[in-house]
């Protein structure tokens, strides 16, 4: 629902008074005392910028100096030194402690009591993610330069604190035991015995939300081989048993020898029995087999910086702003590719505006919209898709059945109605925007431009009316071009409804907008298609080969062309599946896509675009666009970074190939 907000003109002239006016706030703010300390320090701290942020700091130069006439130059590029110089270090020095006394001690003791209470510092993982004081105070310098007293600043930090503090979800998994036995005895072995289990239930991390993206670790159960252990004890048994023996025995008999009884003996064999007890020492085997049930933990991260966007939009900063807060994080050795994801997921889209070629949208965007969409890009240079997802975010592409709000927001895109007409006019003065507004007033393009409405005459009718699409669609294009889309595309979308959650949403949908349509370059820029297996990616020269460069290997080529204002689409080197496409922090928007050519798998590699749009695990042609050539991620000018991986892309690049080989460049 678009809200009101005062148009913003000659923005030259109003960067230089804001320069002014922020390096008098910081003269006054800081004084002597930091210009002493910066002095002290400053050899060190000189390094770190070399370090640290030289990138950002050419980047927010060049946008700062953008529009602005020569003869400013110099006195902007002095107040830019002094100004960005005294933010980084009263950062580090708040974000570290060093060289604070006082007050100023007392504040940083407060931001790191804030920063430890994101999390349970007594859970080692927890710890990793609880919400840099460096980060935090990287955000309250352009708060202090602002002149807000100290306990509104204590309010935002808290409010900082609370709002990015990492999110922990758990489970419990299972971790059992399983054995069973097998007895032998003197080689004599049984059956195994039935298998017993004891369960172990442990509580692992699932996923965690952090300020600056998001990781869900994935536990994936497996259970190992049995593993076998046999101990060895013995046994003595004892019995009793009847035994025979022989005895001799001697009997008497009597004879007569000469008449003579004579007394005379004989021996014999008796055979008796007796119980005799016997005993054997028997050996025993007793082997207990184990398995457990495992988990492997992967880790899949996530860059996404929308709650810390929406934070820094709800206190009014701008984009410049933005790149100060990460150029001061920068210094402080913190790691942040804020600018970069902004400008592939919302504050630029890559200098997309205005493509040369055919559009053809995907599934879900009603195509006779298209039209209007296009033309409101190219007249007010705000994104198609952008415009598409409001829409859809509003009233479902004009299928809601009344689209009127609650609160009086009327139409396909939900305008109130004094903000198409203009808060001046009567009736809207101290009002909630739903004003009583004759039509004829409303819709009459005269009384727009005497009460600063922005309802738009978009068909040339002589009407500027907010149920008629094509006039609602410019509205919308012109409002966000008005509330400075051109430089921080979410902060305008945010202006739009004021709530991040739209924002997001809106984001969201545009990006897949973005992704899912066709886009078809004109037949200029194309590279020339060939007849083998792979053909070029891009038209102009090889600015940078394979091999060796900068003590590492540059597993790629380099592609240069077409100026920094002229688009040259990126294609397909050959037909395959997207297996990536994301934002990376060093590669920028890239592509990675899977082909199987002659029975042999390769991966290429597309880095630094403008824009994708293609997502994961499309199916692409040879020749299909992918995106723009760009400077995004890690990069030092409009270029692309071209790999080819005969196998997988890993990080280590041990598959990586020369291009040349199979590219004809």
């Amino acid at each position: 629902m678009a809200l009101p907000k005062p148009p913003d003109e000659n923005q030259g002239s109003q960067l230089q008074q804001i320069a002014k006016d922020k390096i008098k706030n910081a003269a006054a703010k800081k004084g002597r005392k930091l210009a002493k300390k910066i002095a002290k320090k400053g050899a060190k701290l000189a390094l770190k910028v070399v370090k640290h942020a030289v990138a950002a700091l050419v980047k927010l130069l060049l946008s700062l100096l953008g529009g602005v006439s020569l003869p400013v130059i110099g006195i902007m590029i002095g107040v830019f030194v002094v100004i960005v110089v005294a933010f980084m270090v009263s950062s580090l020095m708040f974000g570290t402690g060093t060289g604070l006394e006082g007050d100023e001690l007392d504040l940083h003791k407060y931001i790191v009591e804030q920063s430890e209470g994101t999390v349970d510092m007594d859970d080692p993982l927890q710890r990793p993610y609880r919400v840099p004081e460096e980060l935090i105070a990287a955000v309250i310098q352009l708060d202090t330069v602002k002149q807000k007293d100290e306990d509104e600043i204590k309010e935002l930090i808290r409010t900082m604190a609370d709002a990015l503090a990492p999110e922990f979800m758990y489970d419990d998994f299972n971790e059992w035991t399983e054995t069973k036995t097998k007895v032998c005895e003197d080689g004599d072995c049984g059956s195994w015995s039935k298998v017993k289990r004891k369960d172990k239930w442990v509580t692992k991390l699932t996923s965690v939300d952090y300020w600056n993206g998001s990781t869900t670790f994935t536990h994936t159960q497996r259970t190992t081989d049995w593993k076998s252990k046999t101990k060895v004890s013995y046994r003595t048994d004892t019995w009793t048993e009847t035994e025979e023996y022989e005895v001799t025995e001697r009997y008497p008999y009597v004879t007569y020898e000469n008449g003579v009884r004579v007394i005379r003996y004989r021996d014999r064999v008796v055979t008796k029995t007796r119980e005799v007890e016997k005993s054997k020492k028997v050996k025993i085997e007793t082997t207990t087999k184990t398995r457990y049930q495992k988990f492997d933990t992967s880790e899949n991260t996530t860059e996404d910086y929308s709650t810390f966007d929406a934070i820094l939009n709800s206190n009014g900063f701008t984009m410049n702003d933005k790149r100060v807060v990460e150029i001061n994080y920068l210094f402080a050795d913190g790691q942040m590719a804020y600018i970069d994801w902004l400008s592939g997921m919302g504050s630029g889209f890559g200098n997309y505006t205005g493509f040369d070629g055919t559009i053809i949208p995907g599934e879900g965007v009603p195509p006779q919209y298209m039209p209007f969409y296009l033309e409101a890009e190219k007249k007010y240079a705000v994104d198609w898709f952008v415009l598409a997802a409001i829409h859809f975010v509003e009233t479902g592409f004009s299928t809601h059945p009344t689209m009127t709000s609650g609160v009086g927001a009327e139409g396909p895109f939900q305008f109130m109605k004094c903000t198409w007409l203009g808060w001046a006019y009567p009736g809207c003065t101290g009002g909630l925007g739903n004003a009583s507004i004759p039509n004829e007033i409303k819709t009459n393009p005269a009384m727009i431009n005497r009460y600063n409405g922005y309802g738009r005459d978009a068909n040339g009718d002589g009407k500027a009316d907010p149920w008629d699409i094509e006039d609602a669609v410019a509205t919308a294009a012109y409002y966000l071009s008005k509330n400075g889309y051109s430089l921080d595309q979410r902060k305008a979308v945010y202006a739009y409804n004021h709530a991040g959650w739209y924002v997001d949403k809106v984001m969201k949908n545009a990006d897949k907008f973005k992704s899912q349509a066709t886009y078809v370059p004109g037949e200029g820029n194309l590279p020339p298609a060939t007849s083998g297996d792979f053909m070029r990616p891009a038209t102009g020269s090889i600015t940078s080969g394979y091999g060796g460069r900068w003590g590492k290997l540059h597993a790629g080529v380099d592609i240069g062309g077409g100026g920094r204002t002229q688009a040259v689409p990126i294609v397909a080197a050959a037909d395959g599946v997207v297996v990536r496409s994301y934002l990376s922090s060093s590669y920028g928007n890239c592509v990675i896509i899977r082909h199987k050519i002659n029975g042999v798998q390769y991966e290429t590699l597309y880095a630094h675009m403008t824009h994708r749009t293609v997502a994961n695990g499309q199916t692409v042609s040879k020749g299909q666009m992918l995106g723009n050539m760009g400077n995004t991620g890690h990069s030092t000018g409009k270029h692309l970074h071209f790999e080819v991986h005969k196998g997988s892309w890993n990080i280590n690049k041990s598959d990586s190939i020369d291009p040349v080989l199979v590219v004809p460049f």
